[in-house]
C-alpha cells in the first residue's frame, strides 16, 4: 500500500532562505521510493527578484506542490531582503499596528493568518491524495494548531511535527510582551502533546521539548544532514591561490550582528595595522548578504566578495575554494547541527565557528574539525584579530582527515525518516 505523505513547510523553495532546504532534500529522496508519494504545501514567494537556490533542482523531481498565499502583511515579511526606505518603514509601524490588534501570541510568525488553508484548500488535498501522514515543519509555528484541528475531520490522519527550531526558547529578534510569550508557550506545551509524534533534529532540542512538555507525543530524531549529490565531481575543485580563503555559505543573517560586527571590525583593524596579512586573505559571501550586512562592510572599506544568491553547483564550487568556511551561529541553539555544518564536513572544511558553549562547540573541538570562537568572551574582536594574524600558517586550519561524515548524508537519513514515520 503506497505511503501518501503531505508535507507543509512555509519556507520551501522557491521562497530563499535556509528554512526550505531540510524538506527539498528530504522530498528529493523521499520522491526516488517506491510506494512513496509526496505532496508539499508551501507559501508562496513574495521576495522580488530573489528565490531558492534549491527551486531548479526540485524541477525534476517528481512530487505535487501546492503554494499558497502567507496572508502575513507584506512589509512585514522577509525583512532582511527588502531595502529600508521612508515609505516601506512607514507602511512597516502600519501593518504591525494593524497585526498586533488581530492575532495573539507571537505576530511575527508568518503562518498566524493561515487558518482559512486549514478550513478551505488542505482539507481537499488529504482527501483528494489519499493522505495518511500529515508532516508539518516549524518554525513558523502556529499553523501546528491549525493543523492539529484537521484530526476532527480525519481521524485517522497521523499529525507529525518537524520541531527544528526552539518554539519559544530563542533570542526573538523583535520582543513581544510576555503576555504573548505565554500565550506561545501554552500553545506549544498543547501541541506537543496533541500530535501523534515529533521529529527533531538534535539532543539539544529533544531535551527542550521534553522540559517544555513531560507529557510530549514520542520523540524522534532525524538530524540535519547533506546530500552527497552536490558534491559530484563536476563542481569546480579547489584552485591553487596565493590568497588564504575565507568563505560564508548560505545567508549571512543580519540579526547576528553579535559576530559578524567583531568578525569585520577585527579584519578592518587588520588592513589598517597589517597590510601585508591583509593582502594574503580574501573573504568571500556565498549566498543572501542583507543591506545591512553589505553596508556595514562598504564603510568600514573592506576588501570583501559579495557573490550574492548563486546557482547550486556554482556556490559549492566557490565554497570548495575556502581554506576555512565561516559559521555564525543563532545563539538561541547551541547544540544544533545546521544544514551549513553538513555543507562544512562534506568537503572537509576546517571551520571558524561563532557561537555560545554547547553540543557543536564541543563536538568541533572534540574532533579536531575547527576552531571556535565564543560569545562570552569579553574580548571577541581581539581573539578574531589574532586569528588573522595565524590563518595564514597551515597547521592552523587543518581539518581532522579521520572524521566520518557519512551518517549524516541526506539519502541515509532519508531511510531514518521512513523508518520513523512507519513506527
Amino acid at each position: 500500500m503506497p505511503l501518501n505523505i503531505l508535507i507543509i513547510s512555509s519556507y520551501f523553495p522557491p521562497v530563499p532562505g535556509v528554512g526550505g532546504r531540510r524538506w527539498a532534500k528530504f522530498v528529493k529522496y523521499l520522491s526516488r521510493k517506491d510506494d512513496v508519494n509526496v505532496h508539499v504545501i508551501s507559501a508562496k514567494n513574495t521576495v522580488e527578484n530573489v528565490r531558492s537556490s534549491f527551486a531548479d533542482e526540485l524541477a525534476t523531481v517528481n512530487f505535487k506542490h501546492t503554494q499558497l498565499p502567507s496572508n502575513y502583511p507584506k512589509y512585514l515579511e522577509f525583512l532582511e531582503f527588502w531595502k529600508p526606505t521612508f515609505f516601506r518603514k512607514v507602511m512597516f509601524r502600519a501593518q504591525l499596528f494593524s497585526l498586533k490588534r488581530r492575532v495573539e501570541g507571537n505576530y511575527w510568525d508568518f503562518s498566524v493568518l493561515w487558518e482559512a488553508h486549514f478550513k478551505k484548500t488542505i482539507p481537499d488535498i488529504i482527501r483528494k491524495e489519499k493522505i495518511t501522514k500529515l508532516i508539518v515543519s516549524g518554525p513558523p509555528y502556529r499553523y501546528i494548531k491549525f493543523a492539529q484541528a484537521l484530526k476532527a475531520e480525519f481521524p485517522d490522519l497521523e499529525l507529525i511535527l518537524d520541531y527544528r527550531d526552539p518554539w519559544n526558547d530563542f533570542n526573538d529578534p523583535f520582543p513581544i510582551s510576555e503576555e504573548r510569550h505565554e500565550y506561545e508557550r501554552a500553545l506549544e506545551k498543547e501541541m506537543l502533546q496533541k500530535v501523534d509524534k515529533i521529529i527533531t533534529v538534535s539532543a539539544f532540542q529533544k531535551s527542550l521539548i521534553q522540559k517544555n512538555q513531560p507529557n510530549s507525543a514520542p520523540v524522534y530524531l532525524v538530524p540535519n544532514g547533506f546530500d552527497h549529490e552536490d558534491y559530484q565531481s563536476n563542481i569546480r575543485q579547489k584552485e591553487p591561490s596565493e590568497k588564504i580563503k575565507l568563505v560564508h555559505f548560505g545567508t549571512l543573517h543580519y540579526l547576528k550582528d553579535y559576530y559578524w560586527v567583531p568578525f569585520f571590525k577585527a579584519y578592518a583593524r587588520l588592513k589598517k595595522e597589517q597590510p601585508e596579512i591583509y593582502a594574503q586573505l580574501e573573504i568571500s559571501l556565498v549566498g543572501y548578504c542583507p543591506e545591512q550586512v553589505s553596508s556595514f562592510i562598504a564603510k568600514l572599506d573592506l576588501d570583501v566578495k559579495i557573490h550574492g544568491m548563486l546557482e547550486p553547483f556554482v556556490a559549492y564550487g566557490e565554497l570548495n575554494q575556502a581554506d576555512v568556511a565561516l559559521w555564525f551561529k543563532y545563539d538561541g541553539s547551541p547544540g544544533d547541527f545546521a544544514t551549513k555544518f553538513g555543507d562544512y564536513i562534506s568537503i572537509n572544511k576546517f571551520m571558524w565557528t561563532f557561537s555560545v558553549k554547547g553540543a557543536v562547540t564541543d563536538h568541533i573541538e572534540e574532533h579536531k574539525i575547527g576552531k571556535v570562537f565564543y560569545r562570552d568572551d569579553a574580548a571577541l574582536e581581539a581573539t578574531i584579530y589574532e586569528a588573522f594574524l595565524n590563518v595564514q600558517k597551515a597547521e592552523k586550519r587543518v581539518f581532522n582527515p579521520d572524521y566520518d561524515a557519512s551518517a549524516l548524508q541526506i539519502v541515509n537519513l532519508t531511510d531514518q525518516l521512513l523508518d520513523v514515520l512507519n513506527k
